[in-house]
């Protein structure tokens, strides 16, 4: 009894909700994409329907929809009055292709294939023809040896035969060359012929890509509902133009974005905000597995690390991690979700190993890395008026933020590396956004003067920007004297030098003179202590902090005006070398210390890192 109440309704429901579809209408409606955000790879992208209509049951087909879609993406919102209660993709093939025109191109194109048949026909027939006088030609040189052996030649039927022989040899020449041009010139035009049908079918024959909405339309009032998706084929980069002007302390900053948008749809006068967030589709959480550990014989390989190779293993890791991270993030599936919720846990468990092997020293390295490259906080930049971005190859700009900021423009001369003298202008970011690391085109006085690249700033942060060289003004070293003498056992040299700033300019310009002493923080039998110096020190807290504790000597002077030879700026100073006499100087950077390179270029990366934010 209670079985057949259960089939009974059943069959019930079943009839409720085939009847349920039958009395559903279907409308079709493409709507208006009125919203996109656009992240660094892909974009979301709203699209807005009017509903119209009696209430009831509706199936919404959404046509039109682009190419780069992400069908997982698909989803849908309705408001009072209209509930959303699936939304579901499907693509299908359609053809509108101009069939007269395409008819008419494959008359023609038959016709040339047909020729180019007869010819092919022709051209076999002229190889019979030639190979049947072999044949002839073979038997009456035979016929005729033999008829004169017994004298018996027929000398005058030798000679016809032997020039109709000639003849047909000719004409069947001739013939085949007109056979070869006619054939060349029909091929040609098949191959015009060919190239116009492809150019008028082709994307005659296209997917169309649609979204069907089943609805329940509560009132007879008028609905929109909201149709979301993610498309790839997209993405934005931050591009920057810096204005300078050399008689104001101010620098013009033009924050753009360069977008690239090739979705297949057209947005038009939509609502645009940029972000560097990577989209969530997955609204689950990971999970967290147990860290099981084993004992292994044997030497520790994570132990044998280096602090380089370490520093490059945990980076690795890192990376690693943040992949595993993005596909836990935009997996639905139960089971897929499971599967990179998985490599997460697998991934972190590599790196608390290394956590786990390594003294304090190498721990203080895992610190550094993790803080250098932890992401920092997604930023997105709402566009004030409506924009329109076509679906094109080429990219696209539209401008972000434009304003003036306070600068201090000023010199710098590293005569120890170049004769040029550099300029820059020390920045601080006081806009109303946070700035990211972009390629930036540098003006001067309104003149071009090169390309560059900014790291990420902070609202609030200073930073440095380079304006190219000075094409007036020069810097120059000189060694004025060398001295060896002795101190007990040991040798002790000293070295005067005297660095040279020419200003050509009619004005008198801040400077920032560069140079180095030899500096080695690890060998305790070298002494290097600085003499006499005609200008002080400068008195920068950043350069007092991390440049000067490593040799690296600063002086900020003023180069006077229209000053050149005798009359240019210098700076004099004087430093000491004490070692003992059976050692020698070295440099690190031979190829018998190569293992200490990545240590050495870590350190100059991270002291001009910190430079430019000064």
């Amino acid at each position: 009894m209670n079985r057949f109440l259960g089939v009974t309704m059943v069959c019930v429901i079943l009839l409720q909700a085939s009847a349920v579809g039958a009395s559903a209408r279907t409308e079709r409606a493409d709507g208006k994409v009125t919203e996109v955000t656009l992240y660094r790879g892909q974009a979301q992208v709203v699209r807005e329907i009017p509903v119209t209509g009696k209430s009831g049951s509706l199936e919404l087909v959404v046509s039109n929809l682009p190419q780069q879609l992400q069908p997982t993406s698909l989803f849908g919102e309705g408001g009072a009055g209209l509930e959303v209660r699936a939304v579901r993709y499907r693509s299908r093939a359609v053809g509108d292709a101009p069939v007269k025109a395409i008819a008419e191109l494959d008359g023609k194109i038959q016709k040339l294939q047909d020729d180019l048949a007869l010819i092919e026909q022709k051209k076999q027939l002229v190889d019979k023809r030639n190979a049947y006088l072999d044949k002839l030609e073979n038997f009456v040189a035979s016929t005729a040896k033999t008829d004169q052996g017994k004298g018996a030649l027929n000398a005058e039927s030798l000679q016809q035969i032997t020039l109709f022989c000639f003849e047909q040899r000719e004409q069947a020449a001739a013939e085949s060359i007109k056979l070869r041009r006619e054939e060349r010139e029909f091929r040609k035009d098949l191959e015009l012929l060919q190239r116009k049908r492809n150019e008028i079918t082709r994307g005659s024959s296209k997917t169309l890509h649609e979204a069907v909405l089943f609805l329940e339309k509560t009132g007879n009032a008028d609905q929109r509902v909201r149709l979301t998706y993610l498309v790839s084929g997209c993405g934005w980069n931050p591009a920057y133009n810096f204005r300078a002007d050399s008689k104001e302390n101010k620098v013009a900053v033009e924050y753009n974005a360069l977008i690239r948008q090739m979705s297949g749809e057209n947005w038009d006068r939509v609502k645009l905000t940029l972000s560097t967030a990577t989209p969530q589709l997955s609204a689950a959480a990971p999970g967290l597995a147990p860290f099981r550990v084993m004992l292994a014989r044997g030497e520790d390989p994570n132990r044998k690390l280096s602090e380089v190779g370490l520093k490059q293993k945990a980076n690795l890791l890192i990376q690693r991690q943040r992949g595993f991270t993005v596909s836990q993030q935009n997996t639905i599936g139960i089971w897929d979700n499971l599967r990179a919720n998985w490599s997460m846990n697998a991934g972190a468990n590599d790196y608390q190993l290394l956590e786990l092997c390594n003294g304090a020293k190498k721990l203080a390295v895992l610190q550094q890395v993790r803080l250098a490259d932890a992401d920092g906080p997604s930023l997105s930049y709402r566009m004030d008026t409506p924009v329109s971005l076509a679906s094109r190859n080429d990219q696209q700009m539209i401008r972000i933020m434009r304003k003036a900021l306070n600068s201090r423009l000023y010199h710098v001369a590293i005569p120890v590396l170049s004769g040029n003298v550099y300029r820059e202008a020390g920045l601080q970011n006081t806009t109303d956004v946070d700035l990211l690391s972009g390629q930036v085109s540098m003006y001067l006085d309104g003149r071009f003067v090169g390309r560059s690249e900014i790291p990420t700033v902070a609202r609030g942060q200073k930073f440095v920007v380079g304006f190219g060289a000075d094409p007036q003004l020069r810097t120059s070293r000189e060694l004025v004297k060398r001295e060896e003498t002795t101190r007990g056992g040991n040798l002790v040299v000293k070295f005067d030098y005297r660095l040279v700033v020419e200003n050509y300019k009619r004005a008198k310009l801040p400077v920032r003179v560069m140079e180095r002493l030899p500096y080695t923080p690890d060998n305790k039998d070298l002494n290097v202590t600085l003499a006499a110096m005609t200008d002080k020190l400068s008195k920068d807290p950043l350069y007092l902090r991390l440049e000067e504790p490593k040799g690296i000597l600063r002086w900020d002077i003023e180069a006077p005006a229209e000053a050149s030879g005798a009359e240019a700026r210098m700076v004099n100073f004087s430093y000491e070398l004490e070692y003992a006499r059976d050692h020698y100087l070295a440099n690190p950077m031979h190829a018998q210390a190569t293992d200490q390179l990545p240590a050495q270029q870590d350190e100059f990366f991270e002291l001009q890192k910190n430079r430019l934010k000064q």
